[in-house]
């Protein structure tokens, strides 16, 4: 689910032909208002020298027109341990060749000028969006895409990945997801096919400008009269305004949440389908729609905020899969079970955003990598005087072993959220299919689960967002003053990814919600009862402090100290718990007192759980022993950086002689996995139109790119300085004239060939 959300790409160009000519091009004695705004979208002139770097075969030496890093990447694929190649299967499957094989549909106008989107106003920004949004669906509807349309229907390829598709991915996740689980039947045949077409947009209005994470605080009100038979919707006060939804400014519709009021009772959070726009556009009477401005990433143009003044829909517009409101007002509830289903869509948004964590991190990874490969730095011998004469080389970066460290760090981490992330995929989807398709019995047995998935989405959404922030901040920094530039691809994702560390719920709330159900767990161990799925770590015995002459940091030995940590944690936090509410404390004023404890539960059982999913999915799915071993080191170096970088954590279990063992292995795992780095960023099978990235391009010609996306601003349209008529008021004309004299172009040095 919500696959066509996982992006939020920045359709920068991927480096082919250097950019043509403009069609016209002010002479160098016009003055910069020849400028105008339509003028600066045009590509300035190429360079001559520069040849195109897609799929040009680039010199092995540098020149003026190469960087002589064209051999460099080939080099380190050679040394490779494994087949890259079935590696990028294994990960991606055959998404790749679906996206090669229907990218034509969405080639020409207005596709193909979003790498010129950093010199486009705001406006114009969302205008552009939703032209290529509109054209696109234009284009599937033809019958000769029809296959495309299907594919994408059943998840099978992303929107994001043929061209930028701004912030309407939203209806076909989380409305739709809605629709999917809590509409009737009565309302699906209505509403589903339509939605499915795009041939209206819906949006996912919970979160209001008063509050967020406690959805039960809501204020906006649905309020039933009977004479009519319609609901009432009704934003009170200033603070009830629906605040944040995704692209509710271009949306049509949308699934609005509200209290529900019958003859003056509440009885609570209820969705309704409301209408936002008529048929030309504008807004339904009472109905107030807005775009809330800029935010961290440029590219959200369509995140808005709505206000609803006594806006009445007919009674059918309530959800009613699991509750109904019946013609009289009498309030027919859900099975209580049931009533839990309301907050899948929820659900199937965080567990997206694991999945957006990974790709992030991967591309992060791979560009640091492929960079880090290409850079030199540092002389091989510092005692040569003359370093160009004697052709002395240069260290590779990423034979550092702290680069080694910190990138490595990334792509191992960023695998690790790859499993987890198809494993909850696969989990949410075995719930969904129930709630949707299931018997009685089958519902009641999914609703049992939904405590469990619903802390282990809360847990993995907040780390993995945590941890990827830091991690792709890490690659961009790791990219050197390159890595400044938003041509390198890197430094968008780091700005950028606060968006997802942001959204679908605050990091220490949705921590709290785990720690709460690892104090049930708690709880329910020590009155006997059985435990099941992640917390059954709570029935393990606590292990003894361990000899460093007999243990060894192998895959089983890691995996049982992050067991253990996690479950030391969570008995301490059950402990603390008990001993606030023996001090007299209710239950929330106890939740407060242990806080700081249960976020750092929360985070430690979050852990276990990433490691412990890639463990099992690479004993499930991974049977070529050459990847097999390579992905093993990488599962290994994230539970021994968490150990490195966390020894604290397990206080009476490791002592300084274990810690040098855990830093040994952390040396030798960085040795082993150096001549695979450069395959195992290769895995992921991030494209070209997916890095946008100057630095981490496939054949490694950086430079020739890094340069040629320069030649692209507007300011180097023409020699002649833009804004001159302003700067030549103040300097000295005659000194710049006294060197028009004597500087000029020539002939080179003949030593200078020898260099």
């Amino acid at each position: 689910v919500a696959r066509v959300l996982h992006l939020l790409p920045r359709d920068r160009c991927s480096m082919g032909s250097p950019p043509s000519p403009p069609k016209s091009s002010p002479s160098d004695g016009q003055c910069a208002e020849a400028h105008t705004h339509e003028r600066r979208r045009v590509r300035p002139r190429a360079d001559p020298r520069l040849a195109s770097t897609r799929g040009a075969s680039m010199s092995g030496a540098p020149s003026p027109t190469s960087g002589g890093t064209a051999g460099l990447l080939p080099a380190e694929r050679a040394r490779c341990s494994f087949d890259a190649g079935k590696l990028e299967e294994l990960v991606q499957g055959k998404r790749n060749e679906a996206n090669a094989a229907f990218k034509p549909i969405f080639q020409g106008k207005p596709f193909d000028d979003a790498d010129m989107k950093d010199y486009w106003s705001y406006e114009e920004r969302f205008s552009r969006q939703l032209e290529r949004t509109a054209e696109a669906m234009v284009r599937i509807w033809d019958p000769k895409n029809r296959k495309f349309m299907m594919i994408h229907m059943k998840q099978g390829i992303r929107m994001a990945d043929m061209f930028e598709t701004g912030s309407l991915g939203i209806h076909f996740s989380m409305f739709l997801t809605f629709l999917k689980t809590n509409a009737s039947k009565e309302q699906q045949d209505k509403w589903l096919p339509l939605a499915q077409e795009g041939r209206y947009f819906g949006a996912y209005a919970q979160t209001e400008l008063g509050h967020g994470s406690n959805v039960r605080g809501l204020e906006t009100l649905a309020t039933f009269d009977k004479e009519t038979d319609e609901f009432v919707i009704h934003s009170p006060t200033l603070t009830s305004l629906k605040w944040w939804p995704t692209g509710m400014y271009a949306c049509t519709h949308g699934v609005v949440f509200a209290q529900l009021i019958i003859g003056g009772t509440n009885y609570g959070m209820h969705g309704f389908m409301v209408q936002f726009r008529d048929d030309q556009g504008n807004l339904m009477p009472g109905v107030e729609v807005g775009e809330m401005g800029p935010k961290i990433n440029a590219d959200n143009t369509n995140i808005g905020y709505s206000r609803f003044t006594h806006v009445r829909i007919p009674r059918f517009n309530m959800f009613a899969k699991f509750q109904q409101v019946s013609r009289e007002g009498a309030y027919i509830a859900p099975p209580r079970n049931l009533s839990k289903f309301r907050y899948i869509s929820m659900m199937s948004i965080r567990m997206s955003i694991v999945g957006w964590s990974y790709r992030d991190l991967a591309k992060a990874a791979t560009i640091a990598i492929r960079y880090s490969c290409v850079r030199k730095q540092g002389f091989t011998d510092t005692t040569v005087d003359d370093t160009l004469g004697s052709g002395v080389g240069e260290h590779c970066v990423m034979d550092y072993k702290v680069q080694q460290y910190r990138t490595l760090k990334a792509l191992a981490t960023a695998y690790c959220f790859l499993w987890s992330a198809r494993y909850t995929s696969e989990y949410l989807a075995r719930i969904q299919n129930a709630v949707t398709m299931g018997t009685d019995a089958e519902r009641d047995a999914a609703a049992a689960e939904m405590p469990e998935l619903h802390a282990t989405l809360s847990g993995l959404k907040v780390w993995s967002t945590l941890w990827a922030h830091n991690g792709i901040e890490d690659c961009r920094k790791a990219c050197g003053g390159q890595g400044y530039l938003r041509s390198s691809g890197i430094a968008d994702l780091s700005p950028n990814f606060a968006e997802p560390a942001t959204v679908e719920g605050e990091q220490v709330i949705m921590s709290l919600q785990v720690a709460r159900y690892l104090i049930k767990a708690v709880a329910e161990l020590s009155a006997g009862k059985p435990l099941v799925g992640s917390v059954e770590y709570l029935k393990d015995a606590p292990i003894k402090p361990l000899d460093a002459s007999a243990w060894r940091p192998d895959t089983e030995n890691l995996m049982v100290l992050m067991r253990d940590r996690a479950a030391r944690t969570a008995l301490k936090l059950g402990t603390a718990f008990q001993a606030a509410q023996a001090k007299g404390l209710g239950f929330d004023a106890a939740i407060n007192e242990v806080a700081v404890l249960g976020y750092k539960a929360a985070e430690v059982h979050s852990a276990y759980v990433f490691v412990r999913n890639n463990d099992l999915a690479l004993k499930g799915h991974v049977k070529d022993p050459n990847i097999n071993r390579a992905l093993v080191r990488l599962l290994d170096l994230v539970m021994l950086t968490q150990i490195r970088e966390h020894a604290g954590d397990w206080i009476g279990c490791l002592n300084e002689e274990i810690l040098d063992v855990v830093e040994a292995r952390v040396s030798e795992l960085l040795a082993e996995l150096r001549p695979d780095a450069v395959g195992l960023a290769d895995g992921f099978g991030c494209s070209e139109d997916e890095l946008k990235s100057t630095l981490g391009r496939h054949d490694g010609n950086v430079y020739e790119a890094i340069y040629a996306e320069a030649k692209m601003s507007p300011l180097n349209a023409t020699p002649r300085m833009v804004g001159w008529e302003h700067l030549e008021r103040v300097v000295d004309k005659d000194f710049l004239r006294e060197g028009m004299r004597t500087q000029r172009a020539g002939g080179p040095v003949a030593l200078a060939a020898k260099l």
